[in-house]
């Protein structure tokens, strides 16, 4: 079995990207569920930050991956 460079290393960013993206989901879905209005927006707009640095930290990825090989 062949092991690749920084095998472990993309995995453990490959989870960290994924836990930051479904975090700011799972915020922003919750948000729905306060009675509180001015809460609600503070917390979808943290959580929309989230998932927009989630989204660009994998096209980041994405686009190293292509450059590095």
């Amino acid at each position: 079995m062949k092991k690749a460079p920084f095998g472990a290393t993309r995995a453990a960013l490959g989870c960290g990207v994924l836990m930051i993206f479904l975090t700011g989901i799972l915020g922003f879905v919750l948000s729905f569920f306060t009675n509180d209005p001015e809460l609600a927006v503070a917390v979808r707009s943290r959580c929309l930050i989230g998932i927009l640095i989630g989204i660009g930290m994998v096209i980041t990825w994405k686009l190293v991956k292509q450059r590095l090989e």
